[in-house]
């Protein structure tokens, strides 16, 4: 477990690091996987109106003003399904406050920007901060505009359908584009780095089967749309990447200097 690494030597032969996350290769392809998805979903919107409406029971209306379908999303009604989602979205809290308590425990232990798993564990953290709050949270989900679901004419609510990525007048606050939950939760596989790459394949298949079950209930509520848990996890990995290249580029530029300068004053 990575909770018990504080000391500037490896454990054994234990190799961490962010390795493919801090490549410039794989940001620009999980920026082109992006923007792809963003147009497909955006260009064929049917496939947003068929899987939430796998999920949607509709009914007749009952004095209906306007031409509307009537009905709802039955699984936001069964309180196991609702208590299961109220535990999974405080899961990424949860691992803010473990990897910033890590952090100034080895602070205290001596370990400071120099050393891999302080950088690691300060990248994920802004990454959070980044990405799942100020991104998501704090533009995307505030200023596009998409309305819910639940909230369309589609599925029993009074606005008009709108495409992933289109801006809209028809939410001003807390709106459907993209998903903060599916952000924060695909946020612990930034995580990863801080486990020895030995071990890494062993949570991959667990961190993908939560972030599935978030995104899913997310859809079956209602509250999103399959393009807003999908681009909302790819936003949060995108940002991880983004941070992880431009601090370990100025690590390694800092380093280079440094070399640079002992080897001049070496020659003096």
């Amino acid at each position: 477990m990575f909770f018990y690494r504080t000391t500037l030597t490896p454990c054994g032969t234990a190799r961490y690091g962010l390795g493919m996350w801090s490549q410039p290769a794989s940001l620009c392809s999980l920026l082109v996987i992006w923007f792809s998805l963003t147009i497909l979903f955006k260009s064929i919107p049917e496939i947003d109106k068929l899987f939430s409406g796998l999920f949607f029971a509709a009914s007749n209306c009952i004095k209906a003003v306007i031409v509307r379908t009537c009905g709802h999303f039955p699984f936001s009604s069964i309180p196991s399904l609702r208590m299961l989602r109220s535990i999974l979205q405080y899961l990424p809290i949860i691992g803010v406050i473990v990897v910033i308590g890590m952090m100034l425990r080895d602070c205290a232990s001596g370990l400071r920007w120099s050393h891999e798993r302080i950088r690691i564990s300060s990248i994920a953290l802004a990454a959070f901060a980044l990405g799942p709050g100020l991104l998501v949270n704090g533009y995307m989900k505030s200023f596009i505009g998409r309305p819910r679901p639940a909230n369309t004419l589609l599925f029993g609510g009074e606005h008009a359908f709108v495409p992933a990525g289109e801006w809209s007048q028809a939410c001003f606050y807390n709106c459907s584009f993209v998903s903060g939950e599916a952000a924060g939760m695909a946020w612990i596989i930034c995580l990863l780095p801080l486990w020895p790459y030995r071990d890494r394949h062993r949570l991959i298949f667990p961190m993908a089967a939560i972030i599935t079950a978030t995104a899913l209930l997310r859809v079956a509520f209602g509250r999103h749309y399959l393009s807003d848990v999908v681009l909302g996890a790819l936003s949060t990995l995108v940002v991880f990447s983004a941070t992880a290249c431009l601090c370990e580029g100025l690590t390694e530029r800092r380093e280079r200097l440094h070399k640079q300068l002992a080897a001049k004053a070496a020659a003096l």
